[in-house]
């Protein structure tokens, strides 16, 4: 079973088409789900709820969160990229 991502409607396509092309077995829907993409306009951390696109996700959180929506983490890093969230408190250091 895909584990779904709710992202909204101004961004459902363009993520869909992301997702098909970087072949990330992930699911677009528009009710509950595992994890909700949100667009906000001020800078946010991110969580294993919520994805706030324009805001950022500590290093550590990405990784449980391609954990959690069963997807390598080069490509949660793919997705993030895509979202517009950028990395903090890398564990290597690299993200400040």
């Amino acid at each position: 079973m895909k584990k779904q991502l709710k992202v909204p409607d101004s961004m459902a396509e363009q993520v869909r088409k992301f997702l098909a092309e970087e072949k990330i077995n992930l699911e677009i829907v528009d009710c509950s789900c595992d994890v909700e993409v949100v667009i906000r306009g001020e800078s946010l951390e991110s969580d294993l709820a919520t994805i706030y696109s324009g805001g950022w996700i500590g290093c550590e959180t990405a990784r449980a969160l391609a954990k959690k929506l069963a997807i390598s983490i080069r490509q949660m890093g793919k997705l993030l990229d895509q979202l517009n969230v950028k990395i903090r408190k890398c564990s290597l250091g690299c993200f400040q």
